[in-house]
């Protein structure tokens, strides 16, 4: 099985890679591969004429990485993030115990839990063939003596948070609707509900684009709402949305309630002023969740007198947050999880430095146009489905 990782939103940015890092290893990962052919022993040499396999395999690489260039990678997630391969097994659990059998159960899973769908750029390069390794002569293994190994260390004993929010509910407003089927797993010690193997209630993908004369803004976040709007001296733009973004998990999604503000990896990312990373480093590769990111840094903590010195501290340990694409199952352990379009755009406004930094409000700021949250009521998931 697949290793899981821990906390993902707050340590996919502890070794992020740089957009040009990353560009970099693509292109010695290429070099590799087509220097592979030309490593090969002698003998194999001779024998791989051209027209071969091998040297067909090298051009069509060449080729396409020089017509594709910089863009290589950008947008390409062709695997399911560890969060997802968590979802997807705990939904194969789900179905059996309301009755599937463990086949149909799998094949559920495996048709709702997928990655999102590839630009043609990246099922050209999905499809493109793979050159052949170096052929290395076998190194006889060195026979060491027997040595008595010790027992193997129980695993060390979850440590229970500081913070309890086991007596803590899902908000109405994000639960599933009565005539939803779904299902429930558990993730980390928390219920999730799953219709059709996404979350209850997930954001409509809409965006509206901010206009081209507004050069320099701010992004603006309404933790109770989970609305992503302008922030702005222009009083014609300032508070038109954007898009919307999930915030935390679980009982504690877009719920600003402080002991979730505390909670590491649960909860909704704290109110405050944010600031990108440098100009170099605005969007990067966060190598553990397949996808980029954009990694954002509270500078200054809002609203204290609603929060104990304890819950204080807490929020103020809590480490990395940042905005991503949110895919399929998924929810957002601290971070903002836009769908893909409304990533796309959002992003977009980061690298071009139009964005220059994210206020956290708990409340709505501009109530007065703020729209009613976009969220998806409806599924097509039902029960019955488990047992055809």
């Amino acid at each position: 099985m697949t290793r899981m990782w821990g906390d993902l939103c707050e340590l996919w940015l502890e070794h992020p890679v740089s957009r040009t890092t990353h560009r970099d290893v693509v292109r010695r990962t290429v070099l590799a591969s087509v220097l592979s052919l030309c490593l090969l022993p002698s003998d194999e040499g001779l024998a791989q004429q051209p027209g071969s396999n091998a040297g067909s395999a090298a051009d069509q690489i060449a080729n396409f990485f020089s017509q594709v260039g910089d863009q290589i990678y950008e947008d390409c997630i062709f695997e399911l993030s560890d969060e997802q391969v968590e979802v997807q097994y705990a939904l194969i659990e789900a179905y059996v115990r309301q009755g599937a059998s463990s086949s149909v159960a799998r094949r559920l899973a495996v048709a709702q839990i997928h990655p999102p769908e590839l630009s043609q750029e990246c099922k050209q390069m999905q499809s493109l063939p793979k050159a052949p390794a170096p052929t290395v002569a076998a190194i006889p293994p060195v026979v060491k003596k027997p040595t008595k190994t010790a027992a193997p260390k129980p695993p060390p004993k979850a440590i229970e948070p500081a913070i309890l929010l086991k007596d803590k509910k899902t908000l109405p407003q994000w639960d599933c609707a009565p005539n939803v089927d779904y299902v429930t797993i558990k993730r980390k010690g928390f219920e999730r509900k799953l219709t059709g193997g996404e979350i209850c209630k997930p954001f409509e993908d809409v965006v509206a684009e901010v206009p081209d004369n507004l050069r320099s803004f701010r992004l603006g976040y309404t933790i109770r709402t989970g609305r992503l709007f302008v922030v702005s001296d222009d009083p014609k733009v300032s508070g038109k949305t954007i898009s919307w973004a999930i915030s935390g998990r679980e009982v504690c999604r877009n719920n600003p309630d402080p002991d979730c503000l505390a909670a590491r990896s649960v909860g909704p990312l704290p109110p405050g002023e944010y600031s990108f990373a440098g100009d170099d480093r605005r969007i990067t590769w966060g190598p553990k969740t397949k996808r980029h990111v954009a990694a954002i840094y509270l500078r200054k903590l809002w609203n204290r007198d609603q929060f104990s010195p304890a819950q204080t501290a807490a929020i103020l340990a809590r480490g990395n947050i940042a905005i991503h694409m949110r895919l399929k199952g998924e929810m957002s352990e601290a971070c903002l999880g836009l769908e893909p379009k409304g990533w796309a755009y959002v992003a977009s406004l980061i690298k071009e430095a139009r964005a220059t930094g994210v206020n956290v409000y708990i409340d709505e700021p501009y109530p007065q146009i703020a729209e009613a949250p976009p969220v998806v009521m409806a599924s097509s998931f039902s029960l019955t489905s488990l047992f055809k």
